[in-house]
């Protein structure tokens, strides 16, 4: 039984390189797949898989036409550019998946740091930085959450669904891509507040109370009264919303597919 590789033309090999290129970037800095936790191989891997099961639908369907690849794979400079295209394509994809994660980690570390619990932080490998205990529960909780509306399939989708808009080496910065980002790094920090809100408003009141019973009762120890009283309330209003936490997150997450097609959109200047 032959290669399949070996059936393909030169065009379609020089294609397939440069899907290779937009998934392999995708791969390694999207969520999940792209944690520093996952092996390198792997992601290598999973890359080489993705490309080669979708490389033929992709030519089925039009988005990838080996027939450009006489235009641009004729020179060195040509096949460098796109290259370059593709890479600029699969990061801003990859970029655009990770900014509803960053929008329920946020929402996440807002709560921690009402609730007092800032002093206990530690590196989280995934995002690389050091976050807060309690947060680093939610996120793993919202991951979850993720994986059950089946977000892996939604980013796969997405990532097939971007060359209808971006063919190979179409990739552009332009004022749309400006004006999504834009948009798209506001609605980050609206959404991180909508999350922590009902906590942030609790927490808020009872600061309140404290302040006017420190007026009213300058010998009581407020700050040590106020830490334990704020750690137990936001504990007892997470447990009870917990079940609109999780929904509000997995709404949030939701969008990730949708979000990655107004970026391709954007890539293509529409």
């Amino acid at each position: 039984m032959s290669d399949p590789l070996v059936a393909f033309s030169n065009e379609e090999l020089l294609c397939f390189f440069a899907v290779l290129v937009r998934y392999s970037v995708l791969i390694s800095l999207m969520p999940i797949t792209g944690d520093r936790v996952v092996p390198g191989p792997v992601k290598i891997l999973l890359s080489l898989a993705i490309s080669f099961v979708l490389f033929p639908a992709l030519l089925q369907q039009g988005w990838v036409r080996p027939a450009d690849a006489l235009i641009w794979g004729a020179s060195v400079t040509g096949i460098a550019g796109t290259v370059a295209m593709e890479v600029l394509a699969g990061a801003l994809l990859a970029f655009t998946s990770r900014l509803l994660f960053e929008a329920v980690s946020f929402g996440a570390n807002l709560i921690s740091s009402f609730m007092g619990y800032s002093a206990a932080t530690f590196f989280d490998p995934h995002f690389e930085s050091q976050t807060q205990v309690l947060s680093e529960i939610q996120m793993a909780l919202a991951m979850l959450c993720f994986l059950t509306l089946e977000g892996h399939h939604m980013l796969l989708q997405a990532a097939v669904d971007s060359y209808q808009w971006v063919g190979v080496g179409q990739a552009s910065i332009g004022p749309h891509v400006v004006e999504r980002l834009t948009f798209m790094t506001g609605q980050l920090i609206v959404l991180a507040i909508r999350i922590s809100a009902p906590i942030g408003v609790c927490i808020f009141g009872i600061n309140v109370g404290f302040g006017v019973l420190a007026r009213a009762m300058p010998q009581m120890n407020v700050l040590v009264l106020s830490f334990a009283v704020t750690s137990l309330v936001g504990l007892v209003v997470l447990m009870v919303g917990m079940q609109d936490w999780l929904s509000a997150s997995s709404g949030v997450l939701s969008w990730t597919g949708e979000w990655m097609t107004g970026m391709a959109r954007a890539m293509a200047g529409k």
